[in-house]
């Protein structure tokens, strides 16, 4: 086909062309398998806590305030406390936990290990972590209700202090110290890696008591967190039911406002979705203009080819060619020059997305979204080729052969 011809004459003014199809499409298909894959790890992380997870904090989940005025009031909210938890442990649910979280300093056997995780933790905890204890063992009853100095360590706290990467049960009955106390290891959590929704990473966590967690760090300064599992009553009976009996344990009057907030899992995944649509829709754009330009390009190189192949043209009608045949023959051009504009996006969207650890996130080029994006092309050439098809059907066989 001439069009080859054209691409050969013109090298840069067709990768020009190409370019602007390929970036395109690349931004287009990337931007949605990122999209489809944050998805799957958000619904990933929805499935593991459940959607009826309700939690009991300072702060929502969304706020209408913009300036900033709603967040300094919900930090000047007292912390969920112990108390509230042992008032909600009472209460009609199926299960309560309570976590409280600080940075902390690790040292042992003369390693240091900055900026890891000191969490203090109560009731059923294990709902609050995509790990489990893999070596070792989990806290007793009444470790959990005491201050013992036993503590449950983070994967990479035991492969890096203790060297116990392929065997975790190494680091078990080991020494450490945080905050100034030494800890006597007695279990080891499974490897977390990276998850979308995860409310407290434990892979660097040093997970103790929560007694023995404020001795170590203070009070004032753990950042807690109650979460409750509904009853048979549902999640929206639960939420009423952990408002009043929290307002009941704060002594709040009725005129009162609530000085905690009441969240829900869903909540949370829905306000991380919206996050996504937002990147989305970036993203989108970019790729629209990238695609804009690409169709000029396409309706350049056409129209210039048009032009130069008047001759050839005109020749074709006077010999009983068709005007219908040269449309045809135009669009093939302009579709077939998207089309592999749209191969090298692919082609360059599937290398970024290997390219991407599967730790973070697990990022693949579906054959869907290959199908839309190779569509979208399509659909572009066909517009960008349609203007210079008609310019040369329409010639005038005498003036073309003139040419």
């Amino acid at each position: 086909m001439e069009i080859f011809h054209q691409i050969k004459s013109d090298p840069l003014r067709a990768f020009l062309s190409l370019f602007g199809v390929s970036v395109g499409i690349f931004v287009v298909s990337l931007s949605l398998a990122l999209v489809e894959a944050f998805s799957r790890a958000v619904e990933a992380g929805f499935d593991h806590f459940g959607s009826d997870m309700i939690m009991l904090e300072r702060f929502p989940v969304t706020s209408g305030g913009e300036d900033g005025s709603d967040w300094s009031r919900y930090a000047a909210r007292p912390q969920p406390s112990w108390q509230d938890y042992l008032s909600l442990q009472g209460g009609p649910f199926a299960w309560t936990a309570f976590a409280a979280k600080a940075d902390c300093d690790i040292t042992a056997g003369g390693r240091l290990l900055r900026e890891a995780r000191l969490l203090g933790v109560g009731g059923q905890w294990q709902h609050l972590v995509y790990s489990t204890v893999c070596a070792g063992r989990d806290f007793s009853l009444a470790e959990l209700a005491g201050s013992d100095a036993k503590a449950i360590i983070g994967a990479k706290i035991a492969s890096e202090l203790f060297g116990a990467g392929d065997d975790p049960a190494a680091a078990c009955g080991k020494s450490l110290r945080v905050g100034g106390r030494n800890l006597t290891v007695t279990g080891v959590l499974s490897l977390e890696g990276k998850n979308v929704i995860s409310l407290y990473a434990t892979d660097y966590a040093v997970v103790v008591p929560f007694a023995t967690a404020s001795q170590i760090a203070g009070v004032d300064n753990l950042e807690a967190m109650v979460a409750v599992g509904p009853g048979s009553g549902g999640r929206d009976a639960a939420v009423g039911q952990v408002r009043r009996i929290v307002r009941s344990g704060r002594r709040l009057q009725p005129a009162q406002e609530d000085n905690f907030a009441v969240n829900t899992m869903e909540e949370l995944c829905r306000q991380t979705m919206s996050i996504t649509g937002k990147i989305s829709a970036a993203g989108a754009l970019i790729a629209l203009f990238s695609l804009l330009i690409g169709g000029f390009g396409i309706v350049n190189i056409m129209l210039v080819s048009v032009r130069e192949r008047s001759w050839q043209i005109g020749l074709k009608l006077a010999l009983g060619a068709r005007r219908r045949r040269i449309l045809l023959e135009f669009l093939t051009e302009a579709l077939l020059l998207s089309a592999t504009g749209a191969a090298l996006g692919l082609l360059l969207s599937a290398l970024a997305c290997a390219l991407i650890p599967a730790t973070l996130i697990k990022v693949a080029l579906s054959p869907r979204l290959a199908l839309a994006a190779a569509g979208i092309a399509l659909v572009l050439g066909l517009v960008s080729g349609m203007a210079p098809a008609l310019q040369a059907s329409r010639l005038n066989p005498v003036d073309a052969l003139r040419q």
